[in-house]
Parts: structure tokens; sequence; C-alpha cells
């Protein structure tokens, strides 16, 4: 069914702190004022170009699928937020006071979809977590619920020198002797379910580490590299795409201008292409699923002055067709200074 295939978009849901939530200090201490917290940058293998995590944003977009004969249906919507929180690591050493250790920052990226289409229901998560250590940088929690239920989850970064990433991932057990795992036929025993789509039917696999390309980044955070790529005006870059775990080559074009519509109103935009290779010859690319399912070839459209996406097109596989699918931004909140509709006319 089509959600089957649309949606890699959100996340576990792991309860942060709000800012400001740090512990109370000791009757007769004096804390040091937290600095206020701003947009995360985060230094990449690209030259010139940094990851940036915004503050506080808020985007919520509509999920339309193109179908012939019936034409645009929207089938669901996509809510994609980030913050940015005040980060101590870890307890203070002996003789030291929590208000003695420094602040640093921690960026949290959240994409969360959900709809239906033909009677298949979807709520699916993506959590990004961007950390101020080496190990793990970064942690992704990839949760889907609904007719179908699955959960994965990768950390990447720094290991003993070396790039890393660790995953694991959920599927159906097989042949275990849980009771509440049996079922009964009208006229036969009861025995093992086999491939149901109940989440408490599922059990984790042993996680895989193995080493991985320098530089490589997960799809979330390619999104927003793709912001960074209007901003500065770079014309191409090219790195690895972590995808659970296996890697692709990935390369991020900056496009052509274009005035697009949205429900949200008409923005001057600039078009980024996410264009991914298989890593070795002969690799199938059709393998490769995007965020929100979108095979091959992604394009985003971005304010062309702030880098907030508008409008995100492609295609995905609906049984043996290939359907157009955009995602279209319907509301915005706490958005960049001068992120606003544009005047086509002028």
């Amino acid at each position: 069914m089509f959600w089957n295939a649309f949606v890699p978009v959100l996340l576990a849901a792991i309860a942060w702190p709000q800012a400001g939530s740090d512990p109370q200090p000791a009757q007769g201490s004096i804390a040091s004022e937290p600095a206020k917290v701003h947009d995360l940058r985060v230094p990449t293998h690209l030259e010139g170009l940094d990851l940036v995590i915004p503050a506080q944003e808020r985007l919520v977009f509509y999920v339309e699928l193109d179908v012939a004969v019936l034409g645009k249906i929207r089938v669901g919507s996509l809510v994609i937020t980030s913050n940015v929180e005040e980060y101590r690591a870890g307890l203070p050493r002996r003789g030291e006071r929590a208000e003695d250790q420094p602040f640093s920052q921690r960026g949290f990226i959240q994409a969360k979809a959900a709809g239906g289409y033909m009677g298949y229901n979807v709520e699916h998560e993506i959590n990004a977590r961007i950390l101020p250590q080496e190990w793990p940088r970064v942690i992704v929690h990839d949760y889907q619920s609904g007719s179908e239920n699955r959960r994965r989850e990768v950390m990447y970064g720094t290991r003993q020198g070396k790039p890393m990433s660790w995953y694991r991932r959920d599927r159906h057990c097989e042949n275990c002797e849980r009771r509440e795992h049996f079922v009964s036929g009208l006229f036969s025993d009861a025995k093992h379910c086999e491939g149901c789509k109940r989440a408490e039917h599922r059990d984790w696999d042993a996680p895989v580490m193995q080493p991985i390309p320098e530089g490589a980044l997960d799809m979330i955070s390619a999104i927003f590299l793709a912001r960074e790529l209007v901003r500065t005006q770079t014309g191409r870059v090219d790195f690895p795409l972590l995808d659970k775990e296996t890697w692709w080559d990935l390369s991020m074009v900056l496009g052509e201008s274009a005035f697009i519509d949205t429900p949200a109103g008409t923005f001057a935009c600039r078009a980024v292409k996410l264009d991914p290779r298989p890593p070795k010859p002969g690799d199938d690319l059709n393998e490769f699923k995007g965020l929100f399912g979108i095979h091959g070839t992604l394009s985003i459209w971005l304010d062309e002055a702030t880098g907030v996406p508008v409008m995100i097109e492609g295609l995905v596989p609906l049984g043996p067709m290939n359907l157009d699918v955009a995602i279209v931004l319907a509301e915005y909140q706490d958005t960049p200074v001068g992120f606003k509709p544009a005047d086509p006319t002028r």
C-alpha cells in the first residue's frame, strides 16, 4: 500500500527536558546564569558549510498524492520541529558543583507524519538528537505504528578515533515459545503466528556496529544541511548518507529559482536536488528509500532568503506504478527573520 512505501518520517518519542528545567541549586549556593539558547551550529566535514539547528521552529506540511484521473489527493500531514537546549555532560566531579560546569548545547529535530490511504493508516516519527560529544554524536530513532509497526535506531560518531555507526531494528519474532504469540484456527491446534503486524509480536535484532565513511550524515540532518546550501549559495556538495546499516554517496546540488504556491502563501524559492548513488558498482539504486519513502532523486524547494523548506517532491511507488508526491507548507511558527510570502508580481 502507499503508506507502507511512503513514510520514513518520524520518531521514537523521548521525553526531553524543557529549556530552563535544570535542577535548582542547593540552598545557599549561587548558580551561574545559563547562556541564552541560540541556533546550534554544528561543524561538518564540508568546507564552509555547517549544519544549523534552529533554536525553536515548527513547520506543518500537507502531503498530497497526484493520482491519475482523481488529481491531487491530500493523504496526511507532516510536522517538523526543532529546538536547542542547554546541556551539561554528566555529573560533576568530586569537589565540583553543578553550577560550576559550563553549559553547552544539544539539538533536537523531530519529524512526525500521520495519515492514511485506502484503509492503510500510519503514525511515523523520526527523532534526531545532536550531542556535543564524539560518541554518540547523533542518535536517530525511527518508529512507526498503525497498520504496520516497526522500530529502528541508529547512532553514529567517532569511537576510539574512528567514524562508526551502531544500528538495530526489530522484526516479527520467529518460532518463539511465548503462548501469547500463538493463534488457533477453527479446526487446528494453536501455532505460532507468522509475519503479523502487531507491535507486541516484534523483537529487537542484535545491533550491528561498523565503520562508516568520514563525514557521513543521516537523512534528517541532510535536509537541514540543504537549508545552508541555499543560505550560503554553495553550488554542490557530496557526502556519504547513512541509511540504516548502509550508506549511499549523495550529491546535493543547488538548482533553479521559482515562485512556489502553498497553503501558507507564495514563496520565492531555490531548488536543491538530493541525488543518491550506490556506494558499490552494481548495487540496485531502487533499494534506496529516502525520507518520506521517496525513491531516487529528492527535490526540496527552500525559501531563497532563509532556507526554510517550502515544498518537497518526488516519486513514491504504489504497486507497479510510481506516483508524484508533494509535501507542501501549510503553517509555520518561529521561523527565521525574513521568512515571509513573496510578491510574484514584483
